[in-house]
């Protein structure tokens, strides 16, 4: 008799620490953004800046702070962010570097100063805000 006691208590014990558990964890991804509004708000951003690209097929370059050294970079968001842009731009290939013609750059502030200290004079920017930049090689 005692140990079905036993057992129902150790039983209810546990299936309380489950909903307990499954609760918090419900709880702490309600805050967390949607990939799904990510993706949207990622198209949104890069919008203008595909329709600037003055060709519909080819390929055009890219890079990000990855790319700049000394940069901090998330390398998940940069694996996401190459994907994203990518899709975006179809069926233009994107090519990581900038030795095409045209070329998009994804950089933070601090990223982009430093890579426009090295290149300013060999690129011609336009700036489309969000870290968002179309580039075009200068002819020398």
């Amino acid at each position: 008799m005692w140990k079905k006691v036993l057992q129902r208590i150790i039983l209810i014990v546990i299936t309380l620490l489950g909903i307990k558990t499954s609760i918090k964890g419900f709880i702490s991804t309600i805050n967390m953004p949607s990939h799904d509004i990510s993706v949207s708000n990622w198209d949104e951003r890069i919008s203008t800046l595909t329709a600037s690209i003055p060709f519909e097929r080819g390929f055009i370059g890219y890079i990000s702070n990855a790319d700049i050294p000394g940069a901090a970079f998330d390398e998940a968001d940069t694996a996401g962010e190459y994907t994203l842009t990518q899709f975006a731009v179809a069926p233009i290939i994107i090519i990581r570097g900038t030795d095409q013609e045209w070329n998009i750059l994804n950089l933070d502030p601090k990223a982009y100063e430093k890579w426009h200290q090295k290149n300013a004079n060999d690129f011609e920017v336009v700036d489309f805000r969000g870290g968002m930049y179309l580039v075009h090689k200068v002819d020398k």
